[in-house]
């Protein structure tokens, strides 16, 4: 009798914790945290009681409203400071979820809260805290109501506190320093999207000590103004691996499609205890005679862990207008970076801001010329597809850099001796203004691989300006000229644009493929000259070239760092060709570096094969991977005995072991753009419409839902079939985010019309 009860007791305390963790609540403005929470008509009154009672799996609902710090104080409305200038957050997250069920902290669908503060910040996330999902709020900090004299008197009060540097732990006036989304802390496993925030004093979204974070489909700006932390509109600093014993390569650590503008410094450095890993030798740094301005980046990575080993993704980002770099990746020694696909514009703005600053008869503050892409003191860094426009300057001392590779190192065990160059690259990208420089400090070492010095054609980009960019009058879609288009590497290519507009790809099991159509597709030079050629093609109509060649292995080779998993084995497939004149033999080649130890594997089946000037010859062979620190292959060309002459490659596919080539003739030229925005032509339409009203739809073909982007004012919208038979939509159209999404679930399959504000786009129903 005992044993049952017992049974029966623990499988009601199970069904009842599985019920609570599974509990939903709402919150509202109007609501109170007498209710039970469990309803839309019976909500609490704050976000904090909502996270109080969710549970792991559990999300939190908040609806329209202004939500505010306990003690906010409206009297900054009037250009007074507030009383207290040590308010708290608005929202403590406090607890954790668990694999896969992430506790969420959201809007309620149609709803758009605000989260308004004048302190420590809007969103906190307490240290430890795991597996939280935040989207859906318009968070809104005190800058617009901070000046510079208050600021700076703010730095002036932190220096006299901080003569002794328990004094400055103690310093806890956080109304200049506030931030928007954050957490101090480890943290791993967060998803931040979907939010607005800005004008915040100090970073929009910033976490510390982190691990497997995704920041995506935000929008910061005007942020970072007034605090003397020298932040940065979106932050990863110090991150580590949690748990400590998972250390891999993998990317974990991610910002993607987020729009992050306006953002800068207006006040010096100042910290009595200095961070770790600073890098910063100059002696006055964070002092209180420091009068350099240092941050004020749009993304920024810095000061991980010595012994970090993951990778950061910086994909579909839009960063203009902001202080210093558009992206930074710094002060990282073990940990790598790839720079997909973004668009960087005007970055680098500080001298512009600081000279306006100095008329007004402030402290010059300025000297900086940044403005693009930076990776400095990290393990490797890839940049592939990006856009990056600077400013300028017929002055070519104030010309800011567009992209800037600086120490780029693979050091020991210990972390003291650099012992060989680390992976760096940049292909496929598109400049305009602005040096290039490797990690040699060498400008124009990029060209070859690059569109440099070339007009994106934006759609509507704006004019420098001496201050913000009101965004709402930009477009950086692409024109329908634009160079860009369908000229991207695809071996580097997200899934979705800024927008979420479906990037082109090809239906093959190829791990890497090159056909040379549009761009070098990541092959660059190895001790010689690589360029694309029409003058011979295997399929299509071009080819890499390769030409200038002083050495037997003078030739162009292809990064696989990412590519390849330990313990497969690959088939490697490629055509060659010898340039008029040439004669001798060709073979596929890998260099792998592991540690101290360099191997070299011949592939090419019964050694080197004879090639000619006459026909196109390919070259196959099997590769097994064991592991390595940087591994490439390299197509060898001619010995110097025969004479190393030039030679034309084409169609080099990277498979599985003993799966056939891809098949060139079947492979689509339609190609990933270069930048965040994926240029697409609206189906349909009765009337050709102006580039600035594109209207995109996606996915297409759909099965529940369809999205329309560019859409303003949506009105008379009207559904028909092929047959033109007219179908009610199920309900509202919904506004989220960048998008206005139609539910389609009640349609049967086939294709179908929309109709809206006088357009027609065609979309197949799954």
């Amino acid at each position: 009798m005992f044993i049952i009860k017992f049974i029966t007791v623990f499988i009601l305390s199970f069904l009842t914790a599985s019920l609570n963790a599974q509990t939903n609540y709402y919150i509202s403005e109007n609501g109170n945290n007498n209710n039970d929470g469990l309803t839309e008509l019976t909500p609490f009154l704050t976000i904090n009681k909502g996270v109080l009672e969710v549970q792991a799996g559990g999300t939190v609902y908040v609806m329209n409203g202004t939500y505010r710090n306990i003690s906010f104080n409206e009297d900054k409305e009037l250009g007074v400071n507030p009383a207290n200038l040590e308010n708290s957050e608005v929202v403590n997250i406090n607890k954790s979820g668990t694999v896969n069920n992430e506790i969420t902290i959201r809007n309620l669908e149609g709803h758009t809260p605000i989260i308004e503060f004048d302190g420590v910040g809007g969103i906190k996330l307490s240290s430890g805290v795991s597996y939280i999902i935040i989207e859906g709020f318009e968070v809104v900090g005190a800058s617009q109501f901070i000046s510079y004299d208050q600021a700076m008197s703010n730095r002036a009060d932190k220096v006299a506190a901080g003569t002794d540097p328990d004094d400055e732990i103690t310093y806890n006036k956080k109304y200049f320093d506030g931030n928007g989304i954050f957490g101090f802390g480890e943290h791993s496993h967060i998803i931040v999207r979907n939010n607005i925030v800005h004008d915040t004093p100090g970073s929009g979204i910033r976490f510390n000590d982190s691990d497997y974070m995704i920041i995506e489909d935000n929008t910061v700006y005007n942020a970072t103004w007034w605090t003397t932390s020298a932040s940065s509109g979106i932050v990863f600093a110090e991150t580590n691996p949690l748990p400590a014993t998972d250390n891999g390569t993998d990317i974990k650590m991610i910002m993607r499609r987020n729009t992050v503008y306006n953002n800068w410094n207006r006040i010096p450095f100042y910290k009595t205890q200095l961070p770790d890993n600073s890098g910063n030798t100059n002696p006055d740094y964070g002092t209180a005679e420091y009068t350099n301005i240092l941050d004020g980046q749009g993304l920024y990575v810095t000061r991980s862990d010595d012994n970090y080993n993951g990778t950061f993704l910086f994909e579909n980002n839009l960063c203009v207008n902001n202080g210093k770099n558009g992206i930074n990746f710094d002060n990282s020694l073990s940990a790598s970076a790839i720079f997909q696909n973004n668009t960087l514009y005007y970055n680098g703005v500080h001298d512009i801001i600081q000279a306006n600053s100095f008329e007004e008869g402030n402290i010059w503050h300025g000297g900086q010329k940044v403005g693009g892409i930076k990776a400095n003191k990290v393990f490797s860094a890839n940049a592939v597809n990006n856009i990056i426009v600077t400013r300028n300057n017929t002055d070519s001392d104030s010309i800011v850099s567009a992209i800037e590779f600086n120490n780029i190192y693979v050091y020991d065990d210990n972390f003291e001796n650099i012992i060989g160059d680390g992976v760096y690259s940049a292909i496929d990208n598109l400049f305009l203004n602005g040096k290039l420089k490797n990690p040699d400090g060498v400008t124009n070492e990029f060209d070859t691989n690059n569109l440099v010095n070339i007009d994106p054609a934006f759609v509507n980009a704006p004019s420098i300006v001496d201050g913000a960019i009101d965004m709402s009058q930009t477009n950086f879609e692409l024109m329908t000229n634009s160079p860009a288009i369908n000229t991207g590497n695809p071996n580097y290519s997200p899934v979705t644009d800024i927008d979420g507009v479906p990037r082109p790809t090809n239906i093959t099991d190829a791990i890497s493929y090159s056909s040379f159509e549009n761009s070098t597709d990541g092959w660059t030079q190895f001790g010689a000259t690589v360029a694309l050629s029409s003058e011979e093609a295997s399929t299509g109509n071009q080819s890499l070239f390769t030409s200038e060649r002083n050495f037997n292995y003078s030739s162009p080779r292809l990064f696989l760092d990412g590519l390849l998993t330990i313990g497969e084995t690959y088939t490697f497939y490629v055509n060659v060709k010898l340039a008029d004149g040439g004669t001798g033999t060709s073979e596929i080649t890998i260099k792998n570096t592991l540690g101290d130890e360099v191997t070299y594997s011949n592939l090419t089946e019964n050694g080197p094969k004879i090639v000619n000037n006459q026909n196109w010859t390919q070259l196959s062979g099997d590769f097994t991977y064991t592991g390595s620190d940087q591994i490439f292959v390299y197509i060898k060309g001619p010995t110097l005995a025969d004479g190393a002459g030039s030679f034309y490659i084409d169609d080099f596919s990277l498979v599985p072991q003993d799966s056939d080539p891809v098949n060139f003739e079947n492979i689509s030229d339609d190609v990933i753009d270069i930048g965040a925005y994926e240029s697409s032509i609206t189906l349909g339409l009765e009337s050709e419409q102006s580039l600035n009203n594109l209207v995109k739809l996606f996915p297409n073909p759909a099965s529940s839902s369809i999205s329309l982007i560019g859409v303003h004012n949506l009105k008379n919208i009207q559904l028909y079939d092929i047959l033109g038979r007219q179908h009610l939509l199920k309900e509202h159209p919904q506004n989220v985010g960048k998008k206005i999404i139609i539910n389609i679930n009640h349609l049967t399959s086939g294709v179908y019309l929309i109709k809206f504000n006088d357009q027609v786009i065609k979309f197949i129903k799954q």
